[in-house]
């Protein structure tokens, strides 16, 4: 069943401001990974902001399974009034067609985006006892038996670990884990040499040991100055920044699109909702990257990036 959050009941107890639709009563927003992770602490985030802004309680339901294709399958079952949400991340839009032959939809024609939410740079992180400090002592340790922390095909773990091994010649052997939670605590545990991982949860666990060795993003992170990005460092891989987008079905009518649109946009001008993410270090949207047509042109660049490299990479 949804679970609403304490936030989202006393958000939906004052009207939002009045916007050309409104719904008719409880909005679900879809969360296709497990609690805690990275898009769930978002989701969490954002239901009690839209809550207040449409007047209607926001519920979020975690539906796990499939690499995201089991929420995919309960928004397409439910009515395109936007009343139900799905939030997903870039493997969702953009690695899973190109991994999944059978896939049980196409992001490009099935949903209609609402909005980007927020992104977050990935960063190679190295265990405290692998004895990897930069990238010379990586390309060392992929000489001999190098461990990558890995999780679900499709998920930005597999596909960052996956990317990694490509640019080190295939030094190393990826190890699934079930979510990145688990991989992270055997990193710090020294069980495993290294991983790719977002901000949102690699930034702690640099304060717990764990080393940060390079940002996967086009730039510096304020938090971490003094890491280099991976191209400042030689290190051949993808620029990887994961975001995060708040869709509906392809059919939900252009008004409601627009609404929930304009309603997402004044959530995240939420002083409260600003502060969290800079603390969780999603970067949100400004400017021309918010709203359905620069989200839709963001899916479409980035299914077609990462098409071409997953192709390369002989991973479809």
């Amino acid at each position: 069943m949804p679970r609403m959050t304490r936030r989202a009941l006393l958000g939906c107890l004052a009207a939002g401001p009045a916007f050309a639709w409104q719904p008719a009563g409880l909005v679900t927003l879809l969360i296709p990974f497990a609690a805690g992770g990275a898009t769930d602490r978002l989701g969490q985030l954002i239901a009690p902001a839209l809550s207040r802004q449409l007047g209607v309680p926001v519920t979020t339901e975690n539906l796990v399974g499939q690499a995201g294709q089991r929420a995919i399958r309960a928004l397409a079952a439910a009515p395109p009034d936007g009343q139900t949400l799905v939030i997903g991340n870039l493997g969702l839009f953009a690695f899973n067609p190109h991994l999944f032959p059978q896939l049980a939809y196409d992001p490009l024609a099935d949903l209609a985006p609402v909005g980007l939410i927020g992104t977050s740079p990935m960063l190679l992180l190295a265990s405290p006892q692998s004895g990897i400090t930069d990238v010379a002592s990586l390309r060392r340790a992929a000489q001999g038996h190098l461990t990558i922390g890995s999780a679900g095909r499709g998920s930005t773990l597999h596909m960052g670990g996956a990317m990694l091994m490509r640019a080190l010649g295939d030094g190393g052997e990826l190890v699934p884990y079930a979510s990145g939670a688990p991989a992270l605590e055997d990193l710090q545990a020294g069980l495993l040499d290294i991983m790719v991982d977002q901000a949102i949860t690699a930034i702690p666990a640099t304060h717990l040991g764990v080393r940060a060795i390079a940002v996967l993003g086009p730039q510096r992170l304020p938090e971490l100055a003094t890491v280099p990005t991976a191209a400042e460092i030689g290190l051949a891989m993808p620029e990887l920044a994961i975001w995060n987008m708040l869709a509906a079905r392809a059919d939900t009518p252009a008004p409601i699109i627009q609404a929930l649109a304009e309603a997402l946009e004044a959530a995240l001008g939420d002083e409260m909702v600003g502060r969290r993410l800079a603390t969780d270090s999603v970067i949100p949207p400004e400017g021309a990257e918010r709203g359905p047509v620069a989200a839709a042109a963001l899916i479409r660049a980035e299914h077609a990036r990462w098409g071409s490299h997953i192709r390369a990479a002989r991973l479809d």
